[in-house]
């Protein structure tokens, strides 16, 4: 059972400012339940295909993300999102800079 009944995040929308040539990715939140994860990419940086042990929603909050899941592409941008199921493979690619939020489903 979680220890708090409410849990306030921000910074979902910030940009990637790091050097490298991988997304930027921080964790913003877990509980027994989900956890909740922002992940920002510079124009072009790409995540390729892997898959998560439970399921996800990854909702789209700045840019344009486009994001593969069983052969057909989707659009993530600010008021998308996508479910996937555990264990699914998908990948992500970033037509412009954005941020996606993940959270992944672990428990109930």
């Amino acid at each position: 059972m979680p220890t708090t009944t409410a849990a306030y995040l921000t910074g979902l929308a910030a940009t990637n400012d790091d050097a490298g040539d991988q997304p930027a990715i921080k964790r913003l939140h877990r509980s027994d339940t989900e956890t909740v994860v922002r992940i920002a990419f510079r124009e072009g940086q790409v995540m390729r295909e892997h898959m998560a042990a439970h399921p996800i929603l990854v909702l789209g909050q700045t840019g344009a993300i486009d994001f593969t899941v069983d052969g057909s592409t989707y659009r993530l941008e600010p008021g998308s999102a996508i479910r996937v199921g555990a264990r699914v493979k998908h990948a992500l690619h970033a037509i412009s800079a954005g941020t996606v939020t993940l959270v992944v489903i672990h428990g109930t």
